[in-house]
């Protein structure tokens, strides 16, 4: 049976690179994605079994979209492509859901070998990160069940956190949302309860030290 893809990430010449170099191997690429946002709405409405996932992406970052997928589509497998060999924002991806974890500078070889790996109910690391795991005699199988608990503040909000911190207007984030204005303002009003933190640029340091967000 034909393996169904789906590719999200914020970089054009990403998404077609991969997408060609996975269609010469027989994987079907069933749509492309530009942010996380668009991920979860792809994702839901086709059911691949695999989603190639960035993790900075503008909207909805990859951690967060990972999570939503995993919880509307189940069997849909993630695999992380990223930049990114911080442990932080690993573990984030796993705890997430996330299957597989890749860098982007890894070969096209690698990247098809972690598809198989994964649809078969493997998880896989890229091997410089799992020799970093394994220099801590942590086995890469066993890396998600250690991971650290989630953040006090909840998935919508650390999804209208990314908003506010990518520097989006209340009433454009209550419209991509669709919510109301109030609603979002009370949302902002707890996350800033909950992290003790009261300005817009406190928050964008926290969302960027967390990986909500990234510097480009």
């Amino acid at each position: 049976m034909q393996l169904k893809v789906i590719i999200a990430d914020d970089h054009a010449i990403i998404r077609e690179g991969l997408k060609s170099l996975l269609e010469n191997k027989g994987i079907k690429v069933l749509d492309i994605a530009k942010n996380g946002r668009e991920a979860v709405e792809k994702a839901i409405s086709l059911e691949p079994d695999i989603m190639m996932m960035d993790i900075s992406m503008p909207d909805l970052n990859g951690v967060e979209a990972t999570a939503r997928i995993r919880q509307e589509v189940p069997h849909t497998r993630v695999i992380a492509l990223s930049m990114h060999s911080s442990k932080s924002i690993i573990n984030k991806m796993f705890a997430s859901g996330a299957s597989g974890y890749l860098l982007k500078e890894s070969a096209f070889d690698e990247i098809y070998d972690a598809i198989q790996g994964v649809i078969r109910g493997n998880y896989y690391l890229t091997p410089s990160i799992e020799r970093m795991y394994a220099d801590e005699n942590t086995p890469s199988r066993k890396i998600w069940e250690a991971l650290p608990k989630a953040s006090k503040i909840s998935t919508k909000e650390r999804e209208i956190l990314q908003l506010v911190a990518e520097g989006q207007k209340t009433r454009d984030i209550a419209e991509k949302l669709g919510v109301s204005v109030k609603t979002v303002e009370s949302h902002r009003r707890n996350i800033m309860k909950k992290l003790n933190i009261f300005s817009v640029a406190g928050l964008t340091k926290f969302a960027i030290q967390e990986g909500i967000i990234a510097l480009e």
